[in-house]
């Protein structure tokens, strides 16, 4: 039983290990969206929008305030007759009255309705700024994923010429021993090794600064050690940008300004509502009478702003004039990312007729190498000639492989300008 429990302990660590050591841009972007301090920002903009629309549909609840004044005028309504045999009454100067208005809306042309579509208009406009900023952060992690997959087959091209170095170095020693090769021949190769130890530091540097960053985008540790995977790709030609989250925040806010036009539109349309209002004070609705008293009132209120110097019709225009602004920054960007989409694709032609070559580069190289290596070894060649055949075959190495990965770049980098 307790070899059964330890076995599975080892799977199960093996297994974590195995998750930890493989990473893939999926998950990057994935997790750095999860991430973000904006994306919460969503969910605070929809829990806004609809405490706006809550309070937007008060305006068809009944609407009550409790009102009191006490007053004291100057002069007061009389009868300045004087009749026989009757006492004509005289209103006091201070005069005291508390009241409760009720009020009721019934018809507004549809102004209460248009706030509220207005209220989703701009939640979905705002909704949509943050989606712009996530897409420069998708933008930002692939970036920084793909230098560190340059860094890390520089790190493996390096180590491999490394391991070269060594056995070349170790042929030495033994020729030096053997009084067959000068010792300033080790000094090279010591030399060259050294210097390959600085590219392999600068290289491993590189990507774990580019991890430290990916760390920091994701909220996930990553190790310096991780693996990264190569994603698949497919180039999706063409120059339509419709999808990029730009196009449709231009889109939102166009719709906003076309509610707050309706909303301006809807001001001077008539409104229908119902009051009443009930109240205790000296003089009650008979003004004749000094004593306290109850009171109350009830009607309908109807409410036409006929004339305001056509206030509505201007704003209206300058909400058009609003839309169409907005519509020239909308053909502005779609022009810009076309042109972007145009240089990228010439980026990927070059980079394909590149690695089209490479291949037979390497191999010519790595010819060059392995005759090098035996003119070094049969003492035709010098050391110096031979790491020279090394480096170039080690950058012929590096060559591809950056080739190989700035086109996969290149190629999601294309894709993403598309909006994909």
């Amino acid at each position: 039983m307790k070899k059964t429990f330890c076995l599975f302990v080892l799977l199960y660590a093996r297994a974590l290990y195995g998750q930890d050591s493989l990473l893939t841009l999926e998950t990057c972007q994935q997790k750095a969206r999860e991430h973000y301090p904006l994306l919460q920002q969503k969910q605070l903009l929809q829990s806004i929008a609809a405490l706006q629309v809550k309070n937007d549909r008060t305006a068809w609840l009944p609407q009550a305030d409790l009102n009191a004044q006490a007053t004291y005028q100057s002069d007061v309504t009389s009868i300045p007759i004087a009749l026989p045999n009757m006492k004509v009454p005289v209103l006091p100067k201070d005069q005291y009255k508390a009241t409760v208005d009720v009020k009721q809306l019934i018809y507004d042309g549809g102004a209460t309705n248009a706030r509220q579509q207005l209220r989703g208009a701009q939640q979905e406009a705002e909704s949509q700024k943050v989606e712009v900023e996530l897409f420069k952060l998708k933008q930002q992690v692939t970036q920084t994923y793909f230098n560190a997959l340059i860094w890390e087959e520089r790190a493996n091209a390096t180590t491999v010429m490394m391991d070269d170095i060594r056995q070349r170095l170790e042929r030495v020693k033994a020729g030096i021993t053997n009084g067959t090769t000068l010792a300033s021949q080790a000094d090279i190769l010591n030399a060259e090794l050294l210097k390959s130890e600085q590219q392999l530091f600068e290289a491993h540097n590189g990507k774990s600064t580019a991890m430290q960053v990916m760390s920091l985008l994701t909220g996930i540790s990553i190790s310096e050690n991780v693996q990264l995977i190569i994603p698949p790709t497919q180039l999706e030609k063409g120059l339509d940008v419709q999808l990029r989250p730009e196009v449709a925040m231009y889109r939102f806010q166009t719709d906003v300004l076309s509610r707050q036009s309706k909303i301006t539109g809807l001001a001077n349309t008539p409104k229908l509502s119902a009051f009443a209002q009930g109240g205790y004070g000296r003089p009650g609705l008979n003004m004749l009478d000094n004593q306290f008293d109850f009171f109350y009132l009830a009607g309908l209120r109807f409410n036409w702003t006929i004339w305001n110097w056509r206030y509505n019709k201007t704003e209206q225009r300058a909400i058009a004039l609003q839309q169409q602004s907005l519509a020239k920054q909308s053909e502005t960007f779609v022009i810009g990312a076309q042109s972007q989409l145009l240089q990228q694709n010439a980026d990927i032609r070059n980079l394909e007729n590149a690695l089209a070559k490479d291949h037979n580069i390497v191999e010519l190289r790595k010819r060059v190498r392995e005759v090098s290596s035996a003119q070094v070894d049969n003492g035709v060649l010098t050391v110096h000639d031979y790491l020279s055949d090394l480096s170039a075959e080690t950058q012929a190495v590096i060559s591809r492989k950056t080739h190989e990965i700035q086109l996969v770049y290149a190629i999601i980098n294309y894709n993403t300008t598309k909006g994909l």
